[in-house]
């Protein structure tokens, strides 16, 4: 099935999809870092202040979104997609409107929690839940959002920043953001109803009929082999983006150097979304597995062999590739090992570790740095954390494609 194809029959509930991954945007690093000399300014913090409380925030909301993300297994979308809105809403107006530091660091929080966190979530959940027979081809579609923001959010939050203050600039978002949320939560008629898996449970048992099992992926081997290959983008990518500074200087590049690797990084976003998805349908989600953490790898070597500008824009390109291709291939794989049922739930333990992940990288790379070793060996660190992953979750993939090729023989 094509993309126009999809596009054409499933084009609400992508609809839906894409436009809580684009309102996620509003919650992502590359946007939130516009605004910190700003906010630090504002409320008498240090960079190393602010550092500590973005790390705190990321923190608190991954560990939040363990609990809160199941819940759209069994909430109608609709309601899940309202609490997100107010959330974020109300994370908008703490940051903007409180004088008090603490209060502005839990609107900050809840900013994080429902855009890096909550939205994104509601909106690859939705897609790959609903659309079945074409799954990895929806989450690429639905994923596009992303690498739009990174596209053109940056450069006209840089340019709204020389005629507005950055509270005005985020109530223009706020407004915005309910401008297209509240006619689309109040009219649009083909919202999905819950999968219903714990209002039915007590219905079951009056009916005799045994409820469907929860996963329990945290107590599963496999899962925790599959861990490592499934959060190691978030690690590298993190880790080097917030130090960006000190790979320029040892690779005797300049900081237009990482502005041109965003742009390349975006458009490899797109292409490798696309591609994915197009593969995990023809493919399935296991054998792609297998083989996404190349461009990952490559990119890595590649920056460590040329040690200059032109292995930056390489990393960049293919990382924004690897990037691409994370969303399709880690849903469409943990429906494959546990189910679609409790998808919230899956994603919600995979947010959840991105999180951290994203929460904990600039930390290792931080005290890394701090112990003179040079960025180069850290990279090959990074290289070898990527290989170990990708060997600790060959078996899983393996018998998985094994079995995936039985069951399509009988």
């Amino acid at each position: 099935m094509g993309y126009r194809r999809i596009i054409l029959q499933h084009y609400g509930i992508l609809a839906i999809g894409f436009l809580a991954a684009f309102s996620g945007n509003l919650g992502q690093t590359f946007l939130v870092g516009f605004f910190q000399p700003a906010i630090s300014a504002s409320f008498s913090l240090t960079s190393s202040e602010f550092g500590i409380a973005y790390s705190l925030v990321t923190l608190i909301s991954g560990c939040l979104i363990f609990f809160v993300g199941p819940m759209l297994d069994w909430w109608p979308t609709r309601r899940f997609a309202s609490c997100v809105v107010l959330g974020m809403a109300l994370g908008i107006l703490l940051l903007t409107l409180s004088p008090w530091a603490i209060l502005a660091l839990l609107g900050f929080g809840l900013i994080r929690f429902c855009g890096q966190g909550l939205f994104v979530h509601l909106g690859t959940t939705t897609a790959a839940r609903r659309i079945v027979q074409a799954r990895g081809s929806a989450l690429a579609l639905v994923t596009l959002a992303i690498p739009l923001g990174e596209a053109i959010l940056p450069s006209g939050i840089a340019s709204a920043l020389h005629v507005w203050s950055w509270r005005e600039i985020w109530w223009g978002a706020l407004a915005v953001l309910l401008i297209v949320w509240l006619p689309t939560l109040l009219f649009y008629p083909g919202w999905p109803p819950a999968t219903r898996t714990r209002t039915t449970t007590s219905r079951d048992r009056t009916q005799h009929q045994a409820p469907t099992p929860t996963p329990r992926p945290l107590r599963e081997a496999r899962f925790w082999r599959l861990s490592l290959m499934m959060l190691s983008v978030a690690i590298v990518n993190t880790g080097i983006f917030v130090f960006q500074a000190d790979m320029v200087d040892e690779f005797n590049a300049t900081s237009a150097t990482f502005a041109t690797g965003f742009a390349l990084a975006a458009g490899g976003r797109v292409v490798g979304s696309l591609i994915a998805g197009r593969l995990v349908d023809r493919l399935g989600a296991a054998i792609m597995g297998r083989f996404y953490l190349v461009p990952l790898i490559a990119g890595l070597v590649i920056a460590v062999i040329l040690h200059n500008a032109w292995g930056i824009l390489a990393y960049m390109l293919l990382s924004g590739i690897v990037t691409g291709m994370q969303e399709p291939t880690v849903t469409s794989l943990l429906i494959q090992f546990w189910g679609s049922e409790h998808l919230g739930r899956l994603r919600s333990i995979f947010v959840a570790g991105m999180v951290f992940a994203s929460g904990l990288a600039p930390a290792t790379f931080g005290i890394l740095l701090d112990l003179d070793i040079p960025f180069t060996s850290i990279l090959i660190m990074m290289i070898v954390m990527v290989c170990i992953g990708f060997l600790l979750a060959w078996g899983p993939l393996t018998r998985q494609v094994r079995a995936q090729r039985k069951e399509a023989r009988s």
